[in-house]
């Protein structure tokens, strides 16, 4: 028969297989979802001990996936069955963690794999994951045992994690929020009760320093309540939010024609799908912008695109984060042929390039007119010629002042003014 070890390994791979299936489903994740790891040890190729990698940026998460035996338990023969597979997984995750320090490569939920040199990416923490399908839901209890690390490794169910990550629905939040989960890592008892301290990150404050596990039971009816009377705000989030999705895919996939619309003085641009190396790198910074952005972005292109239908005009806005040196142009176009929405988004592009004083953008043209034709992308990095048409271009469609806006969790904006200084 084989010895317990064995039978854990075997099990691994679909086990994982089926959790990477479940996050496939979430787009925001595909960017940043790393499976496959594998590093070179002396002449051989080997698996690395993190069964996934969140990557976001230079920072990474830390995923080590630990499964049943598929056996009914008792009660208490489960909680002993979860100590001992989460100290194996702390385990696996705390040397997943000092492994980044070697040269690795993995692959992406887009099948795109990618080479981690040395330095590379900097652990933010370590996440241990128990898939409990014989109690996906209800709460377990038992004592939590770690080897000692120096980054925090958060516990979660399979089915917690999950939910947690489409609730706060970007890659970006999902690092925020473990961030800031590490200060109460090590006060739980248990699984399957993220939803208290979501709660609480949710409705009250993202600074956990507040949370006190005796107010679950009124967190868990005000969070409760909070998603019957928002569902319908979460999904209009979802549906803006599709907006920009579709075009990260779009940096993704490549229209198979591209070279037939293309102005020729841009054909020298056009890369092969398979080389496209900064695109797939802006869709990482799109599908990395929090759930608020995505969703903001979205509501102003629907707006405007509703507005420019069958109208023979134009209409442009852009997208800079206060602390990045990277803008989005965002165009649409009404009854105007392809190549010359391409040309006028060009000279857009290199106007927001001006006017924002950055070295990058990327810049999305729309027909207006049609939801077939779908989208066409211009990413630009240099200095831009600061010709008179192109200040003229910056000043008409930008405007002379910068204003600043927030997003609620919803993605509906507002004007925001830093607060002045106190006088000392």
């Amino acid at each position: 028969m084989p010895d317990e070890k064995l039978l854990s390994e075997m099990q691994r791979g679909p086990l994982v297989e089926r959790f990477i299936g479940e996050f496939s489903s979430q787009f925001f994740m595909k960017d940043f979802i790393y499976m496959n790891v594998k590093f070179m040890s002396g002449n051989q190729l080997k698996s690395h001990p993190a069964d996934l990698l969140f990557v976001l940026g230079d920072e990474c998460i830390v995923v080590s996936v630990k499964g049943t035996d598929g056996k009914p338990k008792s009660d208490e023969k489960l909680a002993l069955w979860l100590k001992k597979k989460v100290l194996a997984g702390s385990q696996a995750a705390k040397v997943g963690i000092q492994r980044l320090q070697i040269p690795f490569s993995a692959e992406n939920l887009w099948g795109e794999r990618r080479e981690f040199p040395v330095g590379t990416v900097k652990a933010r923490c370590g996440i241990c994951v128990l898939e409990c399908s014989q109690e996906p839901f209800r709460s377990i209890d038992f004592d939590i045992r770690q080897p000692e690390c120096l980054w925090p490794i958060h516990v979660l169910s399979a089915n917690d994690l999950l939910n947690t990550t489409l609730w706060l629905g970007s890659v970006w939040d999902v690092f925020q929020y473990f961030d800031k989960r590490a200060l109460i890592c090590n006060t739980f008892t248990g699984i399957n009760g993220e939803r208290f301290p979501l709660a609480y990150y949710i409705l009250k404050s993202h600074d956990f320093s507040g949370y006190v596990a005796a107010d679950n039971e009124a967190l868990g009816a005000a969070f409760q309540l909070h998603m019957l009377e928002n569902l319908g705000k979460y999904s209009e989030r979802d549906r803006f939010s599709h907006y920009v999705n579709s075009i990260i895919h779009e940096l993704h996939t490549r229209h198979p024609e591209m070279e037939s619309f293309m102005p020729r003085e841009f054909l020298k641009d056009v890369q092969p799908s398979d080389q496209r190396t900064a695109y797939l790198q802006m869709a990482g910074r799109l599908n990395g912008l929090s759930s608020s952005n995505k969703a903001y972005i979205g509501r102003r292109l629907h707006e405007m695109l509703t507005g420019l239908k069958n109208t023979g005009k134009c209409g442009c806005f852009a997208h800079k984060r206060l602390y990045e040196k990277l803008v989005f142009v965002f165009c649409g176009f009404s009854e105007m042929s392809r190549t010359d929405r391409i040309r006028h988004m060009d000279q857009l592009v290199e106007a927001a390039l001006l006017k924002f004083g950055v070295g990058e953008a990327l810049g999305v043209s729309f027909d207006a007119d049609s939801d077939i034709t779908g989208f066409d992308l211009r990413w630009v990095r240099g200095t831009p010629s600061g010709s008179p048409d192109t200040r003229r271009i910056a000043e008409t469609v930008f405007g002379e002042d910068f204003e600043t806006s927030i997003a609620n969790p919803f993605g509906e904006g507002r004007s925001y003014t830093p607060p002045e200084d106190n006088p000392s």
